[in-house]
């Protein structure tokens, strides 16, 4: 059932504990518009489940509307929140945005993207048995499963098909993948008169036995650079980060956090949305769940 609203969404497009209070100072990394050379994955899209308070407070939210290029979408069997940046995005679900159902606030997905042709499949899955290779006319996906068969983490390459339909280019066993070819250009586009500039950093809260799949995962797509911060591992591609909020107390692998590379500096500042709330300094903005 949770992998329909995968497909849902895709039509479209260490033990320790962080302070909540922490602010984005100098010290986290801004993340250039372009992924460096040599990495083979980014970020595409993640997808969290919001309680119904704070979605509509994101919805309805004036510091969001000038924040992010962004807008709710009304579509076939569910509708969401977007917002889009230079060359990833993120969706936001209240608990009864897929038609017949109803999910638990904090129920996550994030979506990476192969930059490069045939790149998942020379992946050694076959030495971790929580991982799953898919293919469908549009996309090969690696995805990570955790328990009860639900995948938090995909990685997604596009197909010949997909990608020439979508890009209007010619596919080569060889092409080199832009993040942009994941995504709407005429939203990319927009994102450019907005504060928003990309997603460049993802908390997540998890327990030990889901971060010792996690980092495993995240080693085999190409996410190979560790380093701590405030207490937690963070996990990265040198461009990229994921960081892990460990506690045995943590039954649901969730998004805590979502680390924003700002358009432009800003005085510091603190929004509240909701049962969330984002903090802004400098060139770069933390949004915090919790």
């Amino acid at each position: 059932m949770f992998r329909n609203l995968f497909f849902f969404s895709s039509c479209i497009l260490i033990i320790g504990a962080c302070s909540t209070s922490e602010k984005p100072d100098d010290s986290d990394k801004l993340i250039p518009n372009e992924v460096k050379i040599g990495n083979q994955v980014c970020f595409n899209h993640s997808l969290l489940f919001l309680d119904s308070t704070t979605y509509e407070a994101v919805v309805n939210s004036e510091f969001i509307g000038q924040f992010a290029f962004s807008h709710e979408k009304q579509l076939t069997g569910f509708n969401g929140f977007y917002l889009i940046g230079k060359t990833n995005y993120i969706e936001f679900f209240h608990p009864k945005s897929i038609e017949g159902e109803e999910y638990e606030p904090g129920t996550i997905w994030i979506c990476l993207a192969s930059l490069k042709a045939n790149y998942l499949k020379t992946l050694n899955k076959e030495k971790l048995n929580f991982i799953k290779l898919e293919s469908d006319n549009q996309h090969t996906e690696l995805s990570l499963m955790t328990n009860d068969s639900i995948n938090p983490i995909s990685t997604r390459e596009l197909r010949k098909k997909q990608y020439e339909s979508w890009t209007k280019k010619e596919y080569h066993d060889s092409i080199s993948f832009l993040p942009v070819d994941y995504n709407s250009p005429q939203e990319s586009d927009s994102s450019s008169n907005y504060l928003m500039n990309d997603v460049y950093g993802i908390g997540l809260s998890l327990n030990p036995d889901d971060s010792l799949k996690v980092i495993r995962y995240l080693k085999e797509i190409g996410y190979d650079s560790y380093s701590e911060f405030n207490g937690c591992t963070r996990i990265s591609n040198n461009d990229q980060f994921i960081e892990l909020h460990i506690s045995k107390d943590n039954m649901l692998l969730s998004i805590n956090r979502f680390y924003i590379q700002l358009n432009q500096s800003v005085e510091r500042s603190t929004e509240v949305i909701g049962n969330s709330r984002i903090e802004c300094d400098g060139k770069s903005a933390i949004w915090i769940f919790e």
